[in-house]
């Protein structure tokens, strides 16, 4: 039997806790908290939150939310008569986000611990699901799309993003950095697949969830400049890799060879780095 799962009271007092089964997250360290608060954007979250159909008054979820900076930004586009759910595996990361509510004045956002393949949440009882740069990790994507769906009452939608192309797509680069980057790939399947976006429009028919709009973005542009916060945040990934990736390289002195390498790529002149954000919607009839 499903059970509801119990946020927060208002005001980010402490997340409800579950303990969810661990999960491999590629990106986790302790520092990941303060990485995911520093790569949000609020203006284009906000375009592309508009885009898609969050309105005031909806009752929303962000699952994946982390500490919730895109969720504050939700919180403040439902207005007063909405709602807004931040679900994250990791209690750290939601109490941290509990805090920056409580401290922000966000007074209808509200956190809980849950895990994305085994939703405790009150089946259709969301007008708005939004999953955004979650699938390119998950190791069943089509088990947690199948759970969302489920949170979608009728007439609700749901709407999840992600990249094609992330980290991959560049022109011109070297053949050496190129077989690096394709090895370093080949070191991370099961946890991260940069090509998570071109694949979802597939996997909504595949669980018989007939999109009605697909959207395609631009997200990763670099025409030969790099700003100072993105490539911060690219120096920050591969640091978090380099445990676990080196060994694909060679070893670890490789390994920073090819680091060094790829940032240097991303601030080239003459090099245009890109990517493709893609946003799928698909609504409950």
């Amino acid at each position: 039997m499903t059970t509801a799962a119990r946020p927060i009271s208002r005001g980010g007092t402490g997340p409800r806790r579950r303990t969810p089964p661990p999960r491999d997250y590629l990106m986790e360290s302790t520092h990941e908290a303060a990485r995911l608060e520093a790569k949000t954007e609020p203006q284009r979250l906000r375009s592309r939150l508009e885009l898609v159909g969050l309105r005031p008054g909806m009752r929303a979820l962000d699952a994946g939310a982390g500490t919730g900076a895109v969720a504050r930004v939700m919180a403040e586009m439902v207005g007063p008569t909405g709602e807004v759910i931040a679900l994250d595996f990791s209690v750290d990361r939601t109490r941290q986000g509990s805090r920056i509510a409580r401290k922000s004045g966000v007074e209808n956002l509200r956190f809980i611990v849950d895990d994305l393949y085994r939703l405790a949440l009150r089946p259709q009882s969301f007008d708005f699901v939004w999953c955004e740069f979650i699938f390119e990790y998950l190791a069943d994507p089509d088990a947690v799309l199948s759970q969302l769906a489920g949170l979608v009452r009728k007439g609700g939608k749901l709407v999840v993003g992600d990249i094609d192309g992330n980290g991959t797509f560049h022109y011109p680069i070297s053949p050496q950095l190129e077989d690096s980057l394709r090895k370093l790939q080949r070191s991370l399947r099961g946890s991260f697949d940069p090509y998570a976006g071109r694949k979802l429009y597939h996997r909504f028919h595949k669980l018989g969830l007939v999109p009605n709009t697909v959207h395609a973005l631009p997200y990763h542009l670099y025409a030969g400049r790099i700003s100072a916060d993105e490539l911060s945040n690219w120096k920050y990934k591969l640091k978090t890799l380099r445990a676990r990736a080196s060994a694909s390289l060679g070893g670890e002195q490789k390994y920073d060879k090819f680091a060094r390498a790829f940032l240097d790529l991303l601030r080239k002149p003459d090099v245009l780095t890109y990517s493709v954000l893609f946003l799928v919607e698909w609504t409950r009839r």
